[in-house]
């Protein structure tokens, strides 16, 4: 919310001085004066993606992990499952699930584990058949693909925090 608000107020900044370019006067002086606000406008944006770049770093290292596991983990473990894994497939791209297919795994709701790291790493490892599947469709062991232990390990260090 508070970003918004500063991205409107750099966004109104610069559009004022473009509109006092545009009003006549010294040309150059208010093209000059456009273009300083516009420069400040990006600047802020910048520093505002930054910030919000490091709330979500914050997020994740401010958590207190399992025992095991890493922040580099953590981050190896997103990769594989927006790649390799294909675990977005069914899960989704943000992990909030796909209807019919694949669970949220974003909500404290875990509809065959506890939640633990070690149940996380379990249910990948083995899978979950379509009779235990709340949609009726099997999650395959390592959701069917080759990934390797130490890689379903780093996956879910990921869905971990995903419902943290």
């Amino acid at each position: 919310m508070m970003v918004e608000k500063k991205i409107w107020g750099l966004s109104l900044v610069a559009l004022v001085a473009m509109g006092l370019s545009a009003c006549g006067g010294d040309a150059n002086a208010n093209a000059d004066a456009a273009d300083d606000a516009a420069a400040q406008a990006v600047a802020a944006q910048t520093v505002d993606d930054e910030a919000a770049t490091e709330v979500a770093e914050m997020d994740v290292k401010e958590q207190e992990l399992p025992d095991g596991v890493t922040e580099a983990m953590v981050e190896e473990g997103k990769g594989i499952y927006h790649g390799a894994g294909i675990c977005m497939s069914c899960h989704g791209p943000d992990g909030a699930g796909i209807p019919n297919l694949g669970a949220n795994l974003t909500d404290s709701e875990w509809l065959h584990s506890d939640g633990s790291y070690e149940a996380i790493v379990a249910t990948i490892m083995k899978g979950v058949t379509a009779q235990e599947s709340t949609s009726g469709v099997p999650m395959p062991a390592k959701g069917g693909t080759a990934i390797t232990d130490d890689q379903v390990r780093a996956v879910a260090a990921y869905v971990w925090t995903l419902s943290k």
